[in-house]
């Protein structure tokens, strides 16, 4: 039967999940949706170029709640999660937040997710879309490691935009407002303390609030809505535009599993001078100097049409070197930017290139960097 919240006939079931924040989410005009870790997410609310002006001047609430977090307790709860990780955790202090590659033993990319330390022995993976949880489930069962891995009931609610600072000091305090970046501390939600961190999957700031179980979502939603009433606050999503031009990467998009963590441009998230405990480390070693690389490109013409899959990047002879994996027109800019995996010989900063999209051969060039990035720095 029809979903009263989507306009779509596709049968409702379990598998097919939404966070507590689902339906005031709707409430809040979503047209738009997609199936992320087996929940439901909005995608849109008004035209692109509207919902990405207004993230860029004001603040909105998103239902993030398809960020799933993978709980990993015990005594081994450290040492499994660097057995995934290049990325040295024994240097993460208690209130930090750490964005980690996860790789297989081979050194390919398996996600890119954020992890808090809870407490001491338990840690939250905030994953992308994938089934990361059973890699850990494999590798606790095969080593006989003292852990307990679930999914907690914890949905994410994004704070985001500029205005975000305003409302959280209207909300919580302004201990809450001087959280810095990549750090968490918690905040009393109706009585409950809860982790409220400065991340989230956009450039304009903000916050990720981990919500745990579901009672009391409604009521906490209306509560930031009428708090932010005088900074126009609207519910929102994850703009496209807005995280292309800023160099934001997308799992299974921008990175893929036949990518190391260097190929995607994270190699400074790659502690390999270190005996760490990652599985990958010798891999990584070895392929610590890629031949390929996630590198920026401006693609000339009219704005580029969306992307259905990879487009496929040559030199202005015709031979491949290399793919974009997302394009937009970036409306600040007036410029089509993309991010694109292109071969060493033909990253360098201003080199010619052809973009084979979907409406017809483009030429381009590499830039020096995403314009959304540079602008913040």
């Amino acid at each position: 039967m029809p979903d009263k919240y989507l306009n779509t006939t596709m049968p409702m079931t379990v598998r097919m999940r939404r966070s507590p924040f689902f339906n005031r989410s709707q409430e809040g005009g979503a047209k738009g949706h997609i199936v992320y870790n087996n929940m439901f997410i909005a995608t849109h609310f008004d035209t692109p170029e509207s919902d990405y002006q207004h993230l860029k001047r004001a603040v909105q609430l998103w239902d993030v709640g398809c960020e799933r977090q993978i709980e990993i307790q015990g005594p081994d709860a450290a040492k499994l999660v660097q057995m995934s990780t290049p990325r040295d955790i024994s240097t993460m202090l208690p209130d930090q937040c750490f964005y980690i590659p996860t790789v297989d033993r081979d050194g390919y990319m398996t996600n890119d997710p954020v992890l808090l330390q809870v407490e001491p022995d338990r840690y939250w993976v905030s994953i992308a879309d994938s089934d990361l949880m059973l890699y850990y489930k494999g590798l606790a069962a095969g080593l006989n490691l003292d852990v307990t891995i679930h999914e907690p009931d914890v949905s994410p609610l994004g704070i985001q935009g500029p205005l975000a600072d305003n409302l959280a000091e209207r909300v919580w305090g302004a201990d809450a407002a001087s959280i810095g970046f990549f750090r968490h501390t918690r905040v009393d939600v109706a009585g409950k303390p809860m982790i409220l961190a400065r991340s989230g999957y956009s450039l304009q700031g903000g916050y990720e609030l981990y919500y745990e179980g579901a009672d009391g979502s409604d009521e906490l939603w209306d509560l930031l809505m009428s708090a932010g009433g005088d900074l126009d606050i609207r519910a929102g999503a994850p703009s496209q535009t807005e995280r292309v031009e800023g160099g934001l990467l997308s799992y299974l998009s921008d990175i893929t599993s036949d990518m190391t963590p260097f190929e995607a441009g994270l190699g400074h998230f790659c502690h390999v001078d270190r005996e760490t405990g990652c599985l990958a480390l010798d891999a990584l070693r070895k392929k610590a100097q890629p031949v390929r690389q996630v590198r920026p490109v401006t693609i000339a013409g009219e704005p580029v049409p969306p992307m259905t899959g990879f487009w496929q990047v040559t030199d202005t002879s015709g031979a491949p070197v290399g793919r974009i994996s997302s394009a937009v027109y970036a409306y600040t800019y007036h410029e089509n930017i993309a991010i694109g995996l292109i071969d060493r010989s033909h990253w360098n900063v201003d080199t010619e290139l052809l973009v084979h999209t979907s409406n017809g051969t483009r030429s381009a060039k590499i830039r020096s960097g995403f314009p959304g990035r540079q602008a913040k720095s």
